[in-house]
């Protein structure tokens, strides 16, 4: 019994002890919030007018405005253009462009039928991590667009969408 009293006694003064050479600070903590990103479309990705023979082809649009046709297909004058967005965001902050993974299908309001539009390309390109200067960035797209014969691609006007993901890096 008066071992136990002994040892309980011991065990009161340690944990005394150890509450009188304990001290508490305050210490700091912060948090930045920065503004998110932000993306609109200046100028929509358009391939312009053509002529669509009896073989299959194509047109490429850089993200610089070149357009380049192949196989069955004849330009003709007129408007055509890369898809351009102003990205903006944290001044000074870098970010990644991410293109489409899969291709977007034009369909002809008229008849249904459907022309896809894939090897997408950007300036800045994809593997470049890009930097808001001033707290924005032009961004330019450009693709190709797969075209088949007349009977496949009917005249009409072909429309359709794609998403572009910018994101902070």
């Amino acid at each position: 019994m008066y071992r136990c009293l002994v040892v309980t006694c011991f065990l009161f003064f340690v944990l005394i002890a150890k509450t009188w050479s304990q001290e508490s600070i305050t210490a700091q903590v912060f948090a930045e919030v920065v503004e998110g990103l932000a993306a609109k479309e200046n100028q929509s990705l358009n391939f312009g007018r053509f002529i669509v023979g009896s073989d299959r082809g194509a047109i490429i649009i850089s993200p610089k405005g070149e357009r380049v046709a192949n196989g069955g297909i004849i330009v003709e004058s007129g408007d055509y253009s890369p898809g351009q967005f102003v990205v903006e965001g944290d001044l000074g902050a870098n970010f990644i462009i991410h293109l489409p993974n899969e291709k977007t299908i034009l369909t002809n309001g008229k008849s249904g039928e459907t022309m896809q539009v894939g090897d997408w390309v950007s300036d800045p390109p994809l593997d470049i991590v890009a930097t808001l200067r001033g707290g924005s960035r032009m961004i330019s797209i450009g693709a190709t667009l797969n075209i088949g014969t007349i009977d496949e691609n009917p005249a009409g006007i072909y429309a359709g969408s794609f998403v572009l993901t910018f994101a902070y890096y």
